[in-house]
C-alpha cells in the first residue's frame, strides 16, 4: 500500500512539473503572482516573470488560459546544461523527431506531441544562446514554419 502511494505521488509530481500546456493557476503556484510585465489581447494573455538576476520567463496563454508558448531569455549566454534543465522542467515530454536551422535559430520539432523548441542565438556564429522558446500551439508553429507537418 505504501509503495502504491509513493508511485502515485511520484507520477503526480512528474506530471505537474511540466509548464507547457499548464493552466494559468498552475503557473502562478509554481512561479508566483508577481510580474515584470503583463498584457492581454482578445486572444492571448502574457506575463513576464524574473527567474534569477539575468533570466526572465515569458508565459503566453491562449483564450482558455492555457500556456502555449514559453520564452526564456537571458542577458548572459545560456549553456547546454541550463538549456537541458529548462527543457526538462518546462517541456519534459518533448522528443525530437526532426530539426532545422537558419542563420541564428535552431528548430527542434516533436511530431508526436506537436511541440516546437527554438534556440535563438545572438549572432550567426551560434556561440551565444540567449533565448529559448517552447511552443505547443500548432497554429503558431505552422506560421513560423509553414511546411512543418512534412518534417520527418
Amino acid at each position: 500500500m505504501k509503495l502504491n502511494f509513493m508511485l502515485i505521488f511520484l507520477l503526480i509530481s512528474i506530471l505537474s512539473y511540466s509548464q507547457i500546456n499548464s493552466t494559468f493557476e498552475k503557473v502562478q503556484i509554481k512561479f508566483g503572482n508577481e510580474n515584470i510585465a503583463e498584457s492581454q489581447t482578445n486572444e492571448n494573455h502574457f506575463e513576464i516573470k524574473k527567474l534569477n538576476g539575468t533570466e526572465t520567463i515569458k508565459f503566453i496563454y491562449n483564450s482558455k488560459k492555457i500556456v502555449n508558448i514559453i520564452e526564456v531569455e537571458n542577458t548572459q549566454p545560456i549553456n547546454t546544461h541550463r538549456f537541458h534543465e529548462l527543457a526538462k522542467e518546462l517541456n519534459p515530454n518533448f522528443k525530437v523527431t526532426s530539426s532545422g536551422n537558419t542563420k541564428n535559430l535552431n528548430f527542434y520539432y516533436d511530431s508526436k506531441n506537436k511541440f516546437l523548441n527554438i534556440k535563438v542565438y545572438k549572432t550567426n556564429k551560434k556561440s551565444e544562446l540567449n533565448k529559448i522558446i517552447f511552443i505547443s500551439d500548432l497554429k503558431v508553429i505552422s506560421e513560423i514554419i509553414p511546411n512543418i507537418i512534412n518534417w520527418n
